[in-house]
């Protein structure tokens, strides 16, 4: 699982969340150049690695599925991801911390997503 950084936020507004597998990072028609062209499109904001090409360079953090969920709570929330993290938020065997930030997530998240 790939945390896809503000770059691809801005390019594309209607992507849910910033969280991607391998296949969506690297099998993608998104390009950080114009069609035909080496130059850039309009307003990329380039990675500190140098050169980019495609979603693949703006990955940002790696890790398995479990662990990027866990990192990013937002995103998972927006991905799909609150049965797993209101388990983990009141599961035994937890880390204190990570159960205190995934719960005042989880309490933002529903302060702006009241239950019908």
């Amino acid at each position: 699982m790939h945390e896809l950084d503000s770059e691809w936020h801005r390019r594309f507004p209607d992507m849910v969340g910033n969280l991607a597998c391998t296949r969506c990072t690297l099998h993608t028609p998104w390009s950080c150049q114009k069609p035909g062209t080496r130059t850039y499109v309009d307003g990329h904001i380039p990675t500190a690695r140098g050169n980019c090409f495609d979603a693949w360079s703006h990955v940002g953090r790696r890790g398995t599925h479990r662990a990027m969920v866990l990192s990013c709570p937002e995103a998972a929330l927006l991905q799909g991801g609150e049965p797993y993290l209101r388990k983990v938020a009141t599961g035994r065997g937890v880390r204190r911390e990570l159960a205190a930030a995934i719960r005042a997530v989880l309490a933002d998240w529903d302060n702006r997503h009241p239950a019908c």
